[in-house]
């Protein structure tokens, strides 16, 4: 198994519940969305162009079903990259929302604190191709300064 690793900064955040999309998909989801973007500087698996990134992770009523891979580890979620950006929805239960939204919210408001994110992903390419979507394995967030 082939794996690329990315790791930005995030530069921003958006928390926001949506009542709209609490009642439309009031079976699947609580209308909690927590989302986090960045921007990768010219990663040679994104051809060295710059690439913003989103990710919304979304709070789910109940623990959503990781697929695990034969090495034992699970896939956390699909990103894709669609026009040189990089998108990914993740759905997680209720507990580890409240740990990302709590870390992400309050590091965020400090001064001089940089969030850190390194994702993972498969790949059995060298570069990553337009329109196409890989497997998230893993995902971590560190204050900058930290080792990832």
């Amino acid at each position: 198994m082939n794996t690329q690793k990315l790791v930005f900064s995030v530069n921003n955040w958006d928390h926001l519940y949506s009542l709209q999309k609490a009642i439309s998909h009031h079976n699947q989801l609580t209308g909690r969305e927590l989302t986090v973007s960045g921007r990768l500087l010219k990663h040679p698996f994104l051809n060295n162009i710059d690439t913003p990134v989103s990710l919304t992770f979304f709070q789910s009523d109940q623990a959503p079903n990781y697929t695990r891979l034969d090495t034992g580890m699970y896939i956390l979620g699909e990103m894709c990259l669609l026009d040189q950006q990089l998108t990914s929805n993740i759905h997680v239960d209720r507990t580890v929302f409240e740990e990302l939204r709590k870390n992400l919210v309050e590091y965020a408001d400090i001064e001089g604190i940089h969030i850190m994110l390194n994702l993972e992903v498969i790949s059995e390419d060298e570069q990553w191709k337009n329109n196409s979507q890989l497997n998230i394995i893993q995902l971590d967030y560190a204050m900058k300064g930290d080792n990832l």
